[in-house]
């Protein structure tokens, strides 16, 4: 099955907000440390190479 591509409706600042709360979550043992970050990052990545 095809992955559906869902729109990106969160701007750079926010994404970056949401990566680093993600990352101090981690680090102070309130979350696992998981891929959830992975996904961020990824949305970062990609709101960026569509800006180019």
């Amino acid at each position: 099955m095809p992955k559906n591509k869902s729109e990106n409706t969160m701007s750079l600042e926010e994404l970056k907000i949401k990566l680093s709360n993600i990352k101090l979550n981690i680090r102070s043992g309130q979350e696992k440390n998981t891929n959830a970050h992975k996904k961020t990052k990824v949305q970062i990545a990609q709101l960026l190479s569509k800006n180019k």
